[in-house]
């Protein structure tokens, strides 16, 4: 019976399917690339950036709370008289914390800040905004590099000192009231990141616990150092990383996780670890669009690029030595049974399946090995005895198929049938020749493949039930053979 007609999806588009398959892929390997390369960046920009905290520690042990203050209380002048000085290197401040009101503006001259050269030297960095320090008897005195940042009044806000948490944190125990030794041994207390009221800038301030006896009053003076940095400033280098493409969203923060935007790539990595035992963590984000654009300007989308170009060009050459690799068998170096489907079969007048004659008696005398250099040397043997159009198929184990094409009639094919079996098949591991059997159909439109093997099959079975070495075909509803069996089977 004849099959069912089947819908075949034509080679070209299975081609084109294939290349578009292989271009996506493609595509989300350069993305997975520029996501991994923006990590590795990350994490050799976040290795160079140098610890600030451990920075300005240091910085801060070389600042003296009592110097500053002396500056400030010895001064015979504590407001200037010119509006602007111009060789001032710096602006020594004070206020009232009970009234909130600035009580000095001292301009920082030669000869006069020799004694203030260390708290000069700190706020030349461009990135400190502000140097202070706040007192026990509740004033704070500072330095800045310049005096428009100085209000003429602080902010309302509350100036109890207990109230503001590193005071206490360091001087709010009963240990410290009896021995002046701090309650805590934290090198630094660090703030939170905030938006500095003056500068408007985003300020992270690091306070540093100080005690000095004054002989003058005969007591304990104590307080914290405050050293206020520009975040952006300080941190440039982490969150404005590249000359261009830059994440969509840069942040600094102590929290280990921050909800990711919708609809963005997020990356996070502990940045440095501050002297109060906490991390600073720098958080980059992507929207999709700027994810896009760092990798269409990117170096693997250039490649990918290019190999595209390439394989446009040359795909189709590959593909076919990639397809015919898949489907050829490793042995004999034939088609696999793969390649044999309705468009093949069509393309051809007779279809034979030979299998070779006593081949497990080959197997179990001489071995495996024989068998294959067996198989090895028919399938030679059927590609040298072919016509050009014609195929061989290694069709399993022993058996093979040969699609003859361009022959006229039954006549025509049976000729070439016998000349296969007139030239017998010697191998030196062999002592007899390798023979075979076959059968041969006519291809015709209506038969599927299955069934035009199906009917070969049944040929060569007839010709193993009758002396093997032969080659069967239908004349009408007869079966004939192509060699007489009874002529002397001797090569």
């Amino acid at each position: 019976m004849a099959g069912s007609p089947r819908h075949i999806v034509p080679r070209s588009w299975l081609n084109r399917l294939g290349l578009l398959c292989l271009a996506i892929a493609g595509l989300g390997l350069v993305c997975n690339y520029t996501y991994l390369r923006i990590r590795h960046d990350m994490q050799l920009i976040t290795a160079k950036q140098p610890n600030l905290f451990e920075v300005f520690s240091q910085r801060a042990r070389i600042l003296a709370p009592e110097k500053l203050a002396d500056f400030i209380d010895n001064s015979s002048i504590k407001m200037p008289i010119f509006s602007e000085h111009g060789d001032a290197a710096a602006y020594a401040y004070g206020y009232d914390l009970p009234t909130l009101k600035r009580l000095a503006v001292i301009p920082v001259l030669p000869p006069a800040n020799q004694m203030l050269l260390a708290y000069q030297y700190v706020i030349s960095n461009p990135e400190v905004l502000n140097l202070y320090a706040l007192y026990n008897d509740r004033r704070m005195l500072g330095m800045v590099a310049n005096k428009e940042m100085l209000p003429n009044q602080l902010l309302p806000v509350n100036t109890d000192l207990n109230d503001i948490e590193p005071w206490t944190h360091y001087f709010g125990c009963a240990f410290f009231v009896s021995t002046h030794v701090p309650c805590s041994t934290d090198e630094a207390w660090v703030s939170e990141i905030y938006t500095d009221t003056f500068t408007g800038l985003n300020t992270i301030t690091l306070y540093f616990p100080f005690v000095y006896y004054e002989p003058v009053i005969k007591d304990y003076r104590y307080g914290l150092k405050g050293i206020d940095i520009a975040v952006d400033r300080a941190f440039k280098e982490v969150l404005q990383p590249f000359e261009s493409l830059n994440p969509t969203r840069t942040v600094l923060s102590f929290e280990e996780v921050e909800p990711c935007r919708p609809f963005h790539l997020c990356l996070s990595t502990p940045l440095m670890r501050t002297k109060a035992d906490s991390d600073l963590n720098l958080k980059w984000s992507y929207s999709y669009g700027d994810f896009s654009r760092a990798v269409l300007f990117g170096p693997a989308f250039k490649i990918y690029l290019i190999a595209l170009l390439l394989l446009m060009l040359t795909g189709r050459s590959i593909i076919t030595r990639v397809r015919t690799q898949a489907q050829t068998d490793a042995l004999t170096r034939l088609p696999r049974r793969d390649i044999l489907n309705q468009a093949l079969l069509r393309e051809h007048d007779y279809l034979m399946i030979l299998d070779i004659d006593n081949f497990k008696s080959v197997n179990d005398t001489h071995g495996h090995g024989v068998g294959d250099l067996a198989l090895v040397a028919f399938a030679n043997h059927l590609k040298t005895n072919i016509r050009k159009g014609d195929v061989a198929i290694r069709w399993g184990g022993e058996e093979f198929i040969v699609l003859f094409k361009g022959m006229d009639d039954d006549k025509m094919m049976h000729r070439s049938a016998a000349r296969l079996l007139e030239r017998p098949l010697h191998i030196p591991e062999l002592p007899a020749p390798i023979t075979f059997s076959a059968g041969v159909t006519r291809i015709r439109d209506y038969l599927t493949v299955a069934e035009a093997v199906q009917l070969a099959d049944d040929l060569l079975y007839h010709v193993k039930q009758h002396g093997k070495r032969n080659i069967a075909y239908y004349q009408g509803q007869t079966i004939r053979l192509v060699r007489d069996p009874g002529a002397d089977s001797a090569p």
